[in-house]
C-alpha cells in the first residue's frame, strides 16, 4: 500500500469540491488497493461522514479525505475506525506492512511485530482487499472486486516482463516507469524491481507525492515513517 504525503488542503463547503485536488497530488489512483482508475474515484472518508455516527465535523476536512476505488469505498462503507489501530497510507509507512504476492493475493508481511500485524490486518480487513464478495456488494461492485486479483496478477505479469528486459538492457528506466503510472500498483513494481535503486527512485518519483521519508536514497524502505502532523501518524 503506497505511503503519501497529500499536504496540507484548502477549505471545502462541499467535499466532493475536493476531488480534482487530491487527483492532482495523489495521481487517480486507490490509496488502498493502489489501482490505477481513470474514472469513478472517488473522495474516501477516512471517519465516516453518515450525520448519525458523530463526525460531521470532519465532512469538509481535508484531513479525513483519500481517494478510494469503488470496491474499497463499499467494503469500508460506514466503519468506524481507531486511527490508533490502524495503518493508513497517508500517516504510516504502508508499504512495509504488506506483500503481494503473484497470486493477487495481499498478505501480511510476516516481519511485523505482533502489534503491528495486528493494525495491519485491521486496514486490510476494512477495505477487503482479499476478498471477491461482501453482504452489501452489488454485481457491479462484485465484478470489480474480481477485477481487484486480476488486475494485481497482470501488474505482476508486467512488471517481472519489464524487469526481464531491463535486466537484458532492452528497456530504460524512463519506459519502465511510465509503463508502472499508467496500471498503477506502486507496491508491485517496487518488489519486482527490488534491489535497482534506479529505478526504485524514479517509481516513487512518478507516483506523484509518494511520502519520501518512508523510503532512503536508495529507494529502500524506512520504518517506522516520521511524525507527520496527522492525528495518530508514524506507528510503521
Amino acid at each position: 500500500m503506497r505511503p503519501v504525503d497529500k499536504g496540507n488542503g484548502a477549505n471545502y463547503t462541499n467535499y466532493q469540491d475536493a476531488k480534482q485536488d487530491l487527483v492532482n497530488q495523489l495521481g487517480a489512483y486507490c490509496c488502498y488497493c493502489e489501482r490505477r482508475i481513470p474514472t469513478n474515484i472517488a473522495v474516501e472518508h477516512i471517519l465516516p461522514k453518515d450525520p448519525a455516527l458523530g463526525y460531521m465535523h470532519l465532512r469538509n476536512n481535508w484531513d479525513n479525505f483519500l481517494l478510494g476505488c469503488v470496491n474499497c469505498n463499499s467494503a469500508k462503507s460506514t466503519k468506524i475506525i481507531d486511527l490508533g489501530t490502524h495503518l493508513l497510507p497517508d500517516r504510516d509507512n504502508t508499504f512495509v506492512v504488506y506483500i503481494y504476492e503473484e497470486t493477487g493475493s495481499v498478505e501480511i508481511n510476516p516481519q511485523l511485530d505482533q502489534n503491528l500485524a495486528s493494525m495491519a490486518t485491521k486496514t486490510l480487513d476494512l477495505v477487503a482487499l482479499n476478498r471477491n464478495d461482501c453482504h452489501n456488494w452489488d454485481d457491479t461492485i462484485l465484478f470489480s472486486a474480481l477485477e481487484r486479483f486480476s488486475q494485481r496478477v497482470q501488474a505482476w505479469v508486467q512488471a517481472k516482463q519489464a524487469r526481464e528486459d531491463y535486466d537484458r538492457g532492452q528497456v530504460n528506466i524512463r519506459r519502465i516507469c511510465a509503463e508502472a503510472a499508467s496500471t498503477g500498483f506502486f507496491s508491485i513494481w517496487m518488489a519486482a524491481f527490488e534491489g535497482i535503486s534506479a529505478v526504485r527512485l524514479e517509481l516513487i518519483r512518478v507516483f506523484p507525492n509518494t511520502a519520501p521519508d518512508c523510503f532512503d536514497q536508495n529507494g529502500e524502505v524506512v520504518s517506522p515513517r516520521p511524525r507527520n502532523r496527522l492525528q495518530n501518524s508514524g506507528k510503521s
